[in-house]
């Protein structure tokens, strides 16, 4: 019974149209070899940068450069989101912002100019290492999200999904 369900679906997901977006096309994987990665400033611009490179280019091929990205990291702001009764707060929002920029060398065309933003919370503890800890690695993970959705828009522009 399992083996008919299981083709079924198989045969839906054909069907519709479904195909994975990680699945790498040799035409899109070439193009986005061709873009050179500006050098990313602030805290996050390299981490940013090197996730970006390997999901960009995993196979790390040699291309001459046809299109430049450009990537700039905005500093964080927070908001307070809960507080005590004697006025402290214990939760923090951070909300992080990347605009990035894909340029056609050549032809000296903006193929996308785009915003993205991430947020999350962390909490404010009595120990200041643990609250730093904390602030710390919840900025490393939203880096990394944002990082991984201007990949997918670019793979998607190269793919011709433009979402």
């Amino acid at each position: 019974m399992f083996k008919y369900v299981f083709l079924l679906l198989f045969f839906f997901l054909i069907g519709c149209g479904f195909h994975p977006l990680y699945v790498a096309h040799e035409d899109t994987l070439t193009q986005t070899a061709a873009i050179h990665i500006d050098p990313i400033a602030g805290q996050g611009g390299y981490q940013t940068e090197l996730i970006l490179q390997k999901r960009l280019n995993p196979e790390q091929q040699r291309a001459s450069t046809k299109y430049r990205l450009t990537v700039t990291i905005h500093q964080p702001s927070y908001s307070n989101q809960s507080i005590r009764s004697d006025n402290f707060a214990t939760l923090e929002k951070m909300t992080v912002k990347m605009d990035y920029k894909l340029v056609d060398i050549q032809k000296n065309q903006t193929l996308i100019s785009s915003t993205v933003d991430s947020n999350g919370l962390f909490n404010l503890v009595k120990e200041p290492y643990a609250t730093v800890t904390a602030k710390d690695k919840l900025y490393d993970n939203l880096i990394r999200a944002m990082a991984d959705d201007i990949a997918t828009h670019i793979l998607s522009y190269f793919k011709g999904e433009n979402p």
